[in-house]
């Protein structure tokens, strides 16, 4: 005799309850929300809210910010990953858009509006390109260094690393000297005069930001002046031209991809560090 539907719904498998799916969603959700719908409008709104309201910047933005770097951590999210089960390539630039959005504001805040005025300009971001050395693992943290390389008549060269988290630690962070350096990074793995660079390097990238005020180019040089990044002494000023034209033919990429690793220089101070991941 051929069982009934009543017969089969008594070895039916109970059903996960209610409860139990809202909150397998909830966990999915909180593990990946740097990766859900609009996240990158408000990590972006955040971040440019955040660092035009912060009054220290100002106060502490000197010459010897010109070429220090501000440092952005996070993580990468299963959402984030492909078919090999490491961060997918695409993804890198998103991280990049909030890792230079915190750099630039800190930098040029004070004149930056996005309505013209006399004084006012914006930045345009005119190209950018990435070069992967290794991968990053799913939920595995790291760091994005982001700082000015060089700059030409229009066109200010920025390179950001994508660095393992915690290897190479500042002792100072300039626009932030209440943020202890090695002392209070927990974490940190091994002294970076011990730790081989371009391991610790998972990739490298470079853009170029254009200033504008309404349809008028403003030269890099103009701007780097305005906001006090340019020293007056001849002899530093000297030195920073120096670096300026040796760094230019990679910032264009003159000089070939792998010569944009070789920018990574951590050195004892940073401008700040800046979370990233949500």
């Amino acid at each position: 005799m051929g069982a009934t539907w009543g017969d089969l719904a008594v070895y039916a498998p109970p059903a996960m309850s209610l409860l139990s799916w809202r909150t397998l969603t909830v966990v999915f959700a909180l593990a990946n929300l740097k990766s859900l719908h609009f996240m990158w409008f408000l990590r972006f709104l955040r971040a440019f809210v955040r660092r035009l309201t912060d009054p220290a910047p100002s106060k502490h933005l000197s010459p010897r910010c010109l070429f220090l770097p501000a440092i952005s951590g996070t993580r990468s999210p299963a959402l984030e990953c492909d078919y090999n089960l490491h961060k997918s390539n695409s993804t890198y630039f998103t991280d990049m858009d909030m890792s230079r959005g915190n750099f630039c504001l800190v930098l040029f805040s004070q004149p930056f509006n996005p309505i013209p005025g006399p004084a006012h300009f914006t930045m345009i971001l005119g190209g950018a390109m990435c070069t992967w050395h290794r991968e990053i693992k799913p939920y595995q943290p790291y760091e994005l260094w982001t700082r000015v390389v060089s700059w030409d008549e229009k066109w200010l060269y920025v390179v950001t690393h994508f660095v393992k988290a915690g290897v190479f630690r500042p002792d100072e962070f300039v626009m932030q000297p209440w943020r202890r350096g090695k002392g209070g990074n927990k974490g940190a793995e091994k002294d970076k005069d011990e730790v081989d660079r371009a391991k610790a390097v998972f990739a490298s990238s470079v853009a170029r930001y254009v200033f504008k005020n309404n349809r008028k180019t403003i030269p890099p040089e103009q701007a780097l002046r305005r906001v006090g990044l340019l020293p007056t002494d001849p002899a530093e000023l000297a030195e920073v031209e120096r670096v300026r034209v040796k760094c230019l033919p990679a910032g264009k990429l003159e000089a070939g991809w792998e010569t944009v690793r070789d920018l990574f220089e951590p050195g004892p101070a940073a401008l700040g560090w800046y979370h990233s991941a949500y």
